[in-house]
């Protein structure tokens, strides 16, 4: 597995980097993602396999999981075949997607990963990438599969659709044109906030997956963690239990 790796883009080199995919987290990692896993993993065996598939938007709330599901599943990816070829994309650099795709070789299938992806407002990028995952004669050179993440159901703020709606001279044109990059994945995977139990089980997960004692002292310190910070997430989860590691002296296995 040393020599595993994924194609990172390099927008100042204006080339890809191979960054190995040793330190990725593994499935094993996640906990409570099961119909996402799934879903995700389904899609990804299908492109993998020649059968029909879908560009993929997995989005939520932070820190839910969505960006190391889909790393953990394309390490898995990159594991089991030499099929595919998995690019990363800065989400700032999406417009070289035309160049790479242009001038670039491959001679396998693609997978791209763009994470933490969104727009504001006057940015014009979402027009020339709904362009490029509609296909065109440089990216039908390829067969690729495209997974985005994002805090944004449709990739925006809630308030640009709301402007488009009150200054459009067609408040339904407007809105659809913004609306319809959203439409052009036709996997749409939601990550919603997790409530206190749920978030004690994902910690009590990490303690059970590297054999440590999760007693009742842990747990109430694991919740006052997340009162101090105001957020409770399967990110914050793995935070306190890093924190309790360093605090422990416990040196964890890679």
């Amino acid at each position: 597995m040393n020599n595993k790796y994924i194609l990172c883009w390099n927008h100042s080199k204006n080339d890809f980097e191979k960054i190995f995919i040793n330190d990725v987290a593994d499935l094993t990692t996640l906990y409570g993602l099961n119909h996402q896993i799934e879903v995700i993993q389904k899609n990804t065996l299908a492109f993998e396999s020649g059968l029909p598939f879908n560009h993929g938007l997995l989005w939520g709330v932070r820190g839910s999981g969505k960006s190391t599901l889909v790393k953990a599943i394309l390490k898995q990816l990159i594991i089991k075949t030499n099929a595919c070829d998995v690019l990363e994309v800065n989400s700032e650099d999406i417009n070289d997607l035309p160049n790479i795709f242009l001038n670039q070789k491959f001679k396998k299938k693609i997978v791209i990963f763009i994470d933490d992806l969104s727009f504001e407002q006057n940015d014009r990028r979402y027009i020339q990438f709904k362009s490029f995952l509609e296909g065109s004669f440089y990216t039908n050179r390829y067969e690729f599969l495209t997974y985005v993440t994002s805090n944004r159901r449709h990739l925006m703020k809630r308030d640009m659709l709301d402007n488009e709606r009150s200054s459009a001279i067609s408040q339904d044109e407007g809105v659809e044109e913004k609306v319809s990059l959203s439409d052009r994945f036709g996997l749409w995977v939601s990550f919603h906030n997790i409530n206190q139990d749920e978030y004690i089980e994902i910690v009590k997960h990490y303690f059970s997956l590297n054999n440590i004692l999760f007693d009742k002292e842990t747990q109430r310190d694991s919740l006052k963690w997340i009162f101090a910070r105001g957020n409770r997430t399967g990110r914050s989860a793995n935070q306190f239990f890093n924190h309790y590691c360093l605090e422990n002296n416990i040196t964890l296995k890679k």
